[in-house]
């Protein structure tokens, strides 16, 4: 699938520091602070628990020595509170050890580091924050937190005997703007009182020159039966404003709240990853002790008991880390969240969950901002439905996100343009003849239509007509055009190459002997960086055969790891690292098959043996009731196997041993090869890495 890329930014907020992947590590310093917050969490403040400098010397070093665990090439040093600035003299004691010692110790975070501050702004304006600032500036980022107008701010951001703050805020915006040009921003919460605010409350901070503004509302149980509608309105509201002023089309402007990636359902891929870094971030609280972040220490829970993960005397204890290696959205999700329609980007706090669960744990989600959520994503179509409008229906970032979303799920339809391509897995092409059936061009386009509902990727078997060249297409060397994008399908002989990034090689029992110099060959005479060796007529491979394949992949991971560039065997170093599972090709579950004949197949190799195993239509979907023979899940045998890149064919399945989520044993002693020599190369690869990226670092 074609993805464009807009030049429209709004919704979107700025990547953190190296992308987000920086290892942060956060200083309370106090825990006190000189507001008191309706909303804020961290609800046992005190004026008496600050941190001392002989801590955090130890803290330091621990974590400039903990390579072992902290190995990212950079780092966010985070001060918080409380409130920071009030302990700005220890922090700036602390910030010139950090600097001193990452350079004694010739640390990678030397000169690839960020002091990082996020402040009620009250103390910005005082000289000993002026110097400190002055003193850092090409290694720092302040936040002011400015909620809004004043009646909103007002309303939560008050000092202890109630009094408001706006105004002792406000006055320092305008000096922390002129100092953090382009960079500048804050984050805006939203809280049941104040939401009749939102839409004037967003306007006036970017008003007041604070054009990046991360909004979200708290996660807490604060909310009412109205209070979605609330919200819906007052998005909806400020949509119309941002269309009608253009501010949509700045890219200086954005808010969260608009977020293309938010509001769809939830694919495979984002399933993957984390709502936040905690357990890859550290806190380290007053007296020491390490935690996965802020939100597990003892100030800011109500309910359960601090959860450190260590200390800055022995470290961090790693099977207290272990939990947050496991901890996805998939493994937080309850059936209502995984099957929600708008499941992308729904916020929660790990630390929060950890409290409000009644056991204590991190995979228990608390979901009572879900409705909101609901209310966000129907505003977030009617905003990006308007922004269509004005582009006259050219693609906005919400069509992208969509596009992007519906690939992730990994869903493929290969649509066979004629009898006459190239195979390009293990089954054989039979219908050659003198009058080959042709798809045509109104099949064609109900056969994109269909993969769009369904979320499926469509590929071309063959050269697609020029009206539909967008798409991907797989082709033999015959009929690949080097102005088009596609990848190229050899059937057993390297000959008359064309340029392409990605090739699929068939390799049969008379041409196994040959398979390096085939390899050798694409990597050598064009710009392939991966190929992809799609073995044959593995019934008939004997003994013999199957040690000629070793020594050949033997010769090919040689040949990968002696490259001066990146490339790739789809049966070697070509697995997702990610992969946690046997994936297998996915046949009949992730991918059909469109033939020529308007029938939908699980695998084209049935559709070439008899046409009448089709699995449905265009016009009724898929009609088959097996399909849970053929997932991979289905076979106990290959779940539990180490071997993750086996491509669990159900055709040869079905074909060798008559079921279709049964292996042969040919086909387990295959991908045990290629997984002993895969994870041989992967690990040489690894260390050919490291060594490299030290000797750059020693340069």
């Amino acid at each position: 699938m074609q993805i464009t890329k807009s030049t429209i930014r709004f919704g979107k907020l700025a990547p953190g520091f190296e992308d987000g992947k920086a290892n942060d590590i956060t200083f309370c310093v106090t825990e006190e602070c000189n507001l008191r917050c309706k909303y804020c969490y961290l609800i046992h403040k005190n004026s008496f628990k600050k941190m001392s400098f002989e801590t955090a010397k130890k803290a330091v070093d621990y974590f400039l020595n903990a390579r072992d665990v902290y190995n990212e090439k950079s780092v966010v040093w985070d001060f918080i509170g409380g409130e920071p600035f009030l302990e700005i003299e220890l922090i700036d004691k602390i910030s010139d050890y950090i600097k001193e010692q990452m350079y004694l110790t010739k640390h990678p975070w030397f000169n690839n580091y960020m002091f990082s501050f996020s402040t009620n702004g009250l103390l910005y304006g005082t000289k000993e924050v002026q110097d400190y600032i002055k003193k850092n500036h090409r290694h720092i980022s302040i936040g002011i937190s400015v909620d809004g107008n004043k009646i909103k701010h007002d309303l939560q951001r008050v000092y202890p005997d109630g009094s408001s703050s706006y105004d002792d805020v406000v006055k320092n915006v305008p000096l922390w703007l002129e100092q953090f040009k382009g960079r500048a921003s804050t984050k805006a919460t939203f809280s049941h009182d104040d939401l009749p605010y939102l839409k004037d409350s967003i306007i006036h901070l970017w008003n007041l020159g604070i054009k990046e503004i991360a909004a979200n509302v708290v996660f807490e149980d604060v909310w009412d039966d109205k209070d979605p509608e609330i919200f819906e309105n007052q998005l909806k509201e400020l949509a119309d404003y941002v269309i009608e002023h253009n501010i949509w089309k700045d890219p200086a402007y954005t808010v969260r709240f608009f977020d293309p990636a938010t509001g769809l359902p939830m694919s495979p891929n984002r399933n993957k990853n984390k709502f936040c870094g905690s357990g890859k971030m550290a806190a380290i609280d007053c007296d020491g002790n390490i935690f996965p972040c802020i939100r597990f220490t003892e100030f800011s829970l109500e309910k359960q008991k601090a959860f450190a993960t260590g200390n800055i005397e022995q470290g961090v204890v790693k099977d207290r880390l272990k939990p947050f290696k496991y901890l996805s959205i998939e493994k937080v999700n309850d059936e209502e969240c995984k099957n929600c329609e708008v499941a992308s980007g729904c916020m929660t706090c790990t630390g929060f969950c950890y409290d409000d669960s009644s056991s204590g744990s991190i995979f228990k989600r608390a979901k009572y901002n879900c409705e909101m959520h609901k209310a966000n994503a129907r505003a977030i179509e009617y905003f990006w439905n308007k922004v269509k409008e004005q582009l006259n229906g050219k693609l906005t970032p919400r069509d992208e996100e969509r596009e992007l979303h519906e690939k992730s799920f990994n869903k493929y339809l290969a649509i066979y343009l004629s009898d006459e391509e190239t195979p390009h897995c293990r089954y054989s092409n039979k219908l050659k003849t003198s009058k080959p059936r042709k798809i045509s061009e109104q099949t064609i386009e109900e056969a994109l239509i269909f993969a769009k509902e369904n979320m499926f990727t469509p590929i071309f078997i063959g050269v697609p007509p020029k009206k539909f060249k967008e798409h991907n297409f797989i082709a033999s060397p015959e009929a690949f055009n080097q102005s088009d994008k596609g990848i190229v399908v050899y059937d057993g002989i390297v000959d008359g190459y064309k340029e392409s990034i990605i090739n699929i090689l068939h390799v049969y029992k008379n041409t196994l002997s040959n398979l390096y110099e085939s390899v050798k060959k694409l990597f050598e005479n064009n710009k392939a960086t991966r190929v992809n060796i799609i073995l044959n007529g593995i019934e008939n491979l004997n003994k013999t055969d199957l040690e000629v394949y070793e020594q050949q992949l033997q010769l090919i991971s040689g040949y990968i790891l002696n490259s001066k560039r990146p490339i790739q065997v789809n049966v070697l170093n070509g697995l997702n690292s990610e992969i946690d599972s046997v994936n297998g090709s996915g046949c009949g579950v992730r991918t059909f098959a469109l033939m020529p004949n308007g029938k939908l197949y699980t695998c084209p190799g049935f559709y070439f043996e008899d046409e009448d195993k089709y699995v449905g239509d265009l016009q009724n979907g898929l009609t088959f009731d097996y399909q849970n023979e053929l997932d991979i899940s289905f076979s106990k045998d290959c779940v539990n196997c180490q071997n993750l890149h086996c491509d669990h064919c159900i055709y040869m399945n079905k074909k060798i041993t008559n079921e279709y989520s049964i292996s042969p044993d040919i086909q387990c002693k295959i991908s045990s090869i290629e997984h002993n020599i895969g994870e041989k190369l992967v690990n040489a690869l690894a260390i050919k890495k490291a060594k490299e990226e030290e000797e750059m670092n020693n340069l």
